[in-house]
């Protein structure tokens, strides 16, 4: 596959560069039960995901320690990762992610640095909790989303380049039709919803296959 130099790689963290969905995962080890049916109201396009993800965090209660140690414990990346970024070549990394800084930073550590941009929300461990916010909601949200991945993708188009779109949850729905290229995680929501559409998607398991694709 030819690749121009002017490419944007976009890659989702939670559930596509790691397995697990790291924020649910979190919540799920230390918030109430109520946490679910706020999830559920998302998913059902009932409320925003800011404002679903601001009452969900509010439940979590457990000290830093926990939570950090906890992220970093079911945070395993996906393969292929670093063959990934090494193969991207000259293309723009960007990492957009409706997920929280303090756990991306956790579980990539230097890796990070690596991305040329990089979308996420806050989010301040604290010794009960964490305080969570949303400060690129107006200039990179959307209706559903605190940073929506369509736009992300879309400003990148603007700017002339090509656009290839990594992910495969929910929120990744957003960058159907607004990437040149997607690739879904294999059986994800998001490869459902773009069969669903009739968008063409690539479906994969690891990262070294979409690697091989963008190599020469």
């Amino acid at each position: 596959m030819y690749r121009p130099t002017c490419t944007s790689l976009v890659i989702d963290f939670d559930g596509t560069i790691t397995h697990a969905d790291v924020g649910d995962e979190i919540c799920e080890r230390f918030a109430d039960a109520r946490w679910r049916e706020l999830d559920r109201r998302w998913e059902r396009k009932e409320i925003a995901l800011p404002d679903a993800q601001r009452e969900i965090w509010a439940l979590v209660t457990a000290p830093a320690a926990a939570i950090l140690g906890y992220a970093r414990e079911i945070g395993a990346i996906r393969p292929g990762l670093d063959a990934l970024l090494d193969a991207a070549g000259g293309a723009e990394l960007v990492l957009a992610s409706g997920g929280f800084d303090f756990y991306i930073e956790a579980i990539l550590g230097a890796r990070l640095a690596r991305f040329d941009a990089v979308f996420c929300n806050r989010g301040v461990v604290g010794a009960g909790g964490v305080a969570v916010s949303f400060p690129l909601r107006a200039s990179h949200g959307c209706a559903l989303c605190a940073v929506c991945k369509g736009r992300v993708c879309a400003e990148r188009r603007r700017a002339g380049r090509r656009v290839i779109f990594v992910g495969d949850g929910t929120s990744d729905r957003c960058a159907i039709g607004q990437a040149d290229e997607l690739w879904a995680v294999r059986g994800s929501k998001l490869a459902a919803a773009c069969a669903a559409a009739g968008a063409p998607a690539r479906e994969f398991d690891g990262f070294d296959e979409i690697a091989a694709a963008l190599r020469p």
